[in-house]
């Protein structure tokens, strides 16, 4: 019976590994095919415009040249109207030729080059899907425009999911790397923090946990970017190889596209590898966006280090009024130097500004200014700070 009931609880652990493997793959193929599906729409609804107006340009740019030729050669070069006629026959030449390669025209070979292929509807359709929008094509009918609305609105959140899919992914991959390798990166992770230990402690003993906090805080957001810069630079190397691009530009163009900038004015041309660049972006956003995420949250968790560190002070700044309140008052407090834990008082909250002066210039030092080293006051009430807090 117990055989049978382990051969059970086998099978069923199976069926769930089995299971969450179709629902990711699933989810994948389903982007895919949205996607591709997407893309043939737009092509069939944008390709054919394209065509009917880069044709009539064309035709417009030809007739344009053969009038402006015929005009020069039939013309009287001693006529003074008549250079005037040619400067205005070649100003809307000049014209019709800027219009025709703005609108697609090869002005080498008088060919049109259209944007709608199919690849490039692709590449498109995914630019909506991650919302990056390059800006480089873009759809001109009214049912392109219409189509691209309803596409986005059901496409979006359908990429979002897949994102975070892969996201839960990096995040399995990084714990079974942690579970492997534990071993050495948990001396390493102790090394950087008595290294943070070690700096805090050059700033003076007093409050060293905050010190430290914030300072590991830091060091893990900055790993993170590392991590980050190391993901884009690979990419940027990739497409080095694949375009026409320096290594700055190619970097320039992986961190605009996966921070969903999209600026539009570098993006790859040779359509050969665009769906593993669309690939490499799918992943790096999933990538980008967990790293950028670390940071936030780092960020939001030193900044409420540096709240509790202005309460510490907030608190000895009031104990140093109240202090000083006695001291004037002539009120004795027994067993107390009040001149001496006044001064440990003063350095402490001096080093604090020092640490972290810029998140706390509010406070003024100066206003201590007023202790008297050769007092001291005795007195039955006891007083006990902590300079840390």
């Amino acid at each position: 019976m117990s055989m049978l009931s382990t051969v059970r609880t086998i099978d069923l652990k199976h069926f769930e590994n089995v299971k969450s493997a179709f629902e990711h793959i699933s989810l994948y193929v389903g982007l895919v095919v949205y996607t591709a599906a997407g893309a043939k729409i737009f092509q069939a609804l944008e390709h054919p415009l394209e065509v009917q107006t880069l044709e009539e340009i064309q035709s417009l740019v030809l007739l344009e040249r053969e009038n402006f030729v015929r005009f020069i050669f039939n013309g009287s070069w001693n006529s003074v109207t008549h250079r005037d006629r040619i400067d205005q026959r070649l100003l809307d030449y000049e014209q019709t030729v800027a219009v025709a390669a703005n609108e697609g025209i090869d002005m080498s070979l008088k060919e049109p080059v259209y944007q709608w292929s199919y690849i490039q509807a692709v590449f498109f359709s995914s630019t909506i899907l991650t919302t990056i929008g390059y800006g480089n094509i873009a759809p001109v009918s009214t049912a392109g425009r219409v189509f691209c609305i309803l596409f986005a609105i059901v496409g979006i959140p359908f990429t979002l999911s897949v994102i975070a899919d892969v996201g839960q992914i990096f995040a399995t991959l990084v714990s079974a790397v942690w579970k492997k390798y534990k071993h050495i990166l948990k001396p390493l992770g102790k090394r950087l923090k008595l290294m943070a230990s070690k700096t805090d402690d050059e700033d003076g003993d007093e409050g060293g946990s905050g010190g430290v906090g914030l300072q590991s805080n830091i060091i893990t957001a900055v790993l993170a970017l590392l991590f980050l810069a190391l993901f884009l630079s690979i990419g940027s190397m990739i497409f080095t190889i694949w375009e026409d691009w320096t290594f700055f530009e190619a970097f320039y163009f992986c961190f605009i596209t996966m921070t969903t900038i999209g600026f539009g004015d570098i993006v790859p041309k040779k359509t050969a590898y665009m769906l593993v660049c669309m690939i490499y972006i799918l992943v790096g956003l999933a990538f980008t966006s967990t790293i950028i995420e670390l940071v936030r949250r780092q960020y939001a968790e030193s900044w409420r280090k540096m709240q509790e560190i202005r309460a510490q002070i907030q608190a000895q700044l009031k104990l140093a009024a109240t202090l000083r309140q006695m001291a004037q008052n002539n009120i004795e407090v027994e067993g107390m130097d009040i001149a001496g834990d006044l001064a440990t008082l003063k350095a402490n909250i001096a080093k604090y500004k020092g640490r972290f002066g810029k998140g706390l210039g509010d406070f003024e030092i100066n206003d201590l200014d007023w202790i008297d080293s050769g007092k001291k006051v005795k007195a039955v009430t006891i007083f006990i700070y902590e300079s840390s807090v």
